[in-house]
């Protein structure tokens, strides 16, 4: 085989891959929007069939895992949140050294360069957020409002419906413990624009949410 029979064989062998690859995204893509339909009709055990053949395919996802842990919750009734939160604190910390393995891989293919990692990896935002919305309905305002915290003080890179469910919990916290004027101090001081909303979407109910999956 001369060099030009080799080149053509890497070709198609490089355009097989990309097919390949091109079928598992499209088929990924619609197991889950089918997955977030179900979640969204109120379907949660057909939502865990789906996550399950998910889970198949993108084996350890935090995103999947992150989700199957929430459809379980809802499934059970709501029953036990103490195991929703150890669950996703489990996640969390998966999602953490994934990140971080990425991160390292990254540097060492470009050192000496400023790595951030993709927001195509799982953004453990709302994971965090889930955390301290399970903390808020088993009435520990506390561990909500220290998990809650730290997301506050970078409130500005967020995304801004994040941002806004975030100061809403805070919201919630700081008039369950009657401490709402000084929370509302800080929400100006930061520059957001929570006070241009309703006092009904201020005193809405807390939901734990999905995540966005990219394709789901």
């Amino acid at each position: 085989m001369d060099s030009r029979d080799s080149l053509s064989s890497d070709a198609v062998r490089d355009a097989s891959s990309l097919s390949d690859d091109a079928a598992v995204l499209s088929v990924t893509s619609t197991l889950a929007k089918t997955a977030l339909s179900y979640f969204q009709s109120g379907k949660f055990e057909e939502c865990i069939d789906v996550l399950i053949q998910l889970d198949q395919m993108k084996h350890n996802d935090p995103k999947v895992l992150h989700n199957m842990a929430i459809a379980e919750y809802f499934k059970d009734g709501c029953s036990n949140s103490e195991k929703l939160v150890e669950v996703l604190k489990r996640v969390k910390k998966q999602s953490e050294q994934l990140s971080s393995a990425a991160k390292d891989q990254v540097e060492a293919a470009n050192p000496g360069t400023n790595v951030s990692v993709s927001k195509d990896h799982f953004d453990r935002t709302v994971t965090t957020l889930n955390i301290a919305v399970t903390w808020f309905h088993l009435y520990h305002y506390s561990k909500s409002f220290s998990i809650l915290e730290p997301l506050f003080q970078n409130i500005q890179r967020l995304d801004e419906t994040i941002a806004l469910q975030i100061c809403f919990l805070l919201l919630d916290i700081s008039l369950a413990c009657r401490d709402a004027v000084n929370f509302l101090v800080s929400v100006v001081f930061t520059g957001l624009e929570v006070l241009k909303y309703s006092p009904t979407d201020l005193f809405r109910k807390w939901k734990i949410q999905p995540i966005s999956m990219g394709c789901f």
